[in-house]
């Protein structure tokens, strides 16, 4: 394990202890990690007191409440529904720029690939908010999205309120667009249940990864205090893919999260595959104290300075944009989740035919195996190699 020191938690009653890595340092996912016990149990309350980096002002207790006030209870009922309470937050800002080798049109104009037509007449942003549509209600799905997109995605949401959509001004990384979602859900629901989900994958059978959704839900109900992510079983070995390795011991299906591995050798993805790795799908469910509890220890200084600016800016669409316009960038997989994954557990995704259409080389792949898709039809592909015999290579006209 690399050179840190251990400390608490903040408010120990959490019962573990977090190491304490360098500063600017951050998980390989090829450490031997493990969970310290302390003294104590884990339904403490925490109490607190942060400082913002950028804002250099503390946000006391008695501040963080009106934003996120503690649980009135730790527990959920056994039959409760996925209707009303849960919240669905769509990641939709992304510019998609390793595809545009394909998004891009004769007369230059690209694409993001979130509003492009893969398989059928939907964009992958509709196929998103249908799937939402399944877990909750309208009134309950909230997007993240670029402002400067929205030529592409103003028609997608009419079937959401104004209000759910939040256009940011310029990208600032998932961790910046999670809290965002994250601070206006709590705003409209003091116990919010969450499933967030990116839009930058294709799926063949959704109604196996919306019953992976549903168990990470009821994990998620189960263990409050944790955040559920949903892991792919892979169905090849794929050197491109984040991998998420489960703890040895645990229940198979809520095994505590040991590690992460970004984009691992072909000996080591083979390595990781016979320990269970399975693919990061990047979706997750939790309780919205759970997540925050994890913004409030990996990036106590972003919470707390973007709560002090939407504080001053008087939030409302306007104080959004304001208060997010020059944060630090920052990614939730690197800058949050990979630094403590002591609070992560996942929930395996069987195979479902889940493909991140994220590099070109995967997304030639894809469509080797999808000939009928919509994309064939709507750019202009041509095979290498091979005419329009089976095998060839794609690549862009």
């Amino acid at each position: 394990m690399e050179a840190g020191t251990i400390r608490p938690s903040p408010g120990g009653a959490h019962g573990r202890a977090v190491f304490e890595r360098p500063a600017g340092s951050f998980m390989t996912g090829r450490e031997d990690m493990e969970e310290l016990p302390m003294n104590g149990t884990r339904s403490g309350s925490l109490r607190p007191t942060w400082r913002g980096a950028q804002s250099g002002a503390a946000l006391s207790y008695e501040e963080r409440r009106k934003w996120f006030p503690e649980p009135q209870s730790r527990a959920w009922p056994e039959d409760d529904r996925v209707t009303g309470e849960t919240w669905a937050v769509i990641l939709a800002g992304g510019e998609g720029t390793r595809l545009r080798s394909f998004t891009t049109s004769r007369e230059g104009a690209t694409t993001p690939k979130q509003f492009c037509r893969f398989r059928d007449e939907r964009s992958l942003l509709s196929v998103t908010l249908d799937r939402a549509l399944r877990i909750t209600s309208p009134e309950r799905v909230l997007a993240v999205v670029m402002d400067a997109h929205r030529r592409w995605w103003e028609r997608e949401f009419d079937r959401l309120p104004e209000h759910n959509v939040i256009a940011q001004p310029r990208s600032r990384g998932t961790a910046v667009a999670i809290l965002q979602a994250l601070v206006e859900v709590h705003g409209r629901d003091r116990q919010p249940r969450l499933v967030v989900m990116p839009c930058d994958a294709d799926v063949d059978d959704e109604e196996l990864l919306l019953g992976s959704i549903s168990m990470a839900q009821r994990t998620a109900w189960a263990f409050p205090d944790d955040v559920i992510l949903l892991g792919v079983v892979p169905s090849h070995l794929d050197c491109e893919y984040g991998w998420i390795v489960p703890a040895a011991n645990g229940p198979a299906s809520a095994r505590r999260v040991r590690a992460f591995v970004e984009k691992p050798s072909l000996d080591l993805a083979r390595r990781l595959a016979r320990q269970g790795g399975l693919w990061n799908s990047f979706i997750f469910a939790c309780h919205g104290w759970a997540l925050y509890s994890l913004f409030e220890e990996a990036l106590p200084e972003l919470a707390a300075d973007y709560l002090h600016r939407l504080e001053q800016c008087g939030g409302g669409p306007a104080g959004r944009a304001l208060a997010t316009f020059d944060v630090a960038e920052r990614d939730f997989g690197r800058d949050v989740l990979e630094r403590d994954p002591s609070r992560l557990r996942l929930v395996p995704v069987p195979p479902c035919g889940w493909t991140d259409l994220g590099t070109p080389a995967r997304l030639a792949s894809w469509l080797e195996r999808h000939r009928d898709a919509i994309f064939w039809r709507e750019h202009e592909l041509r095979r290498l190699g091979g005419g329009e015999m089976p095998g060839g290579a794609i690549s862009p006209a």
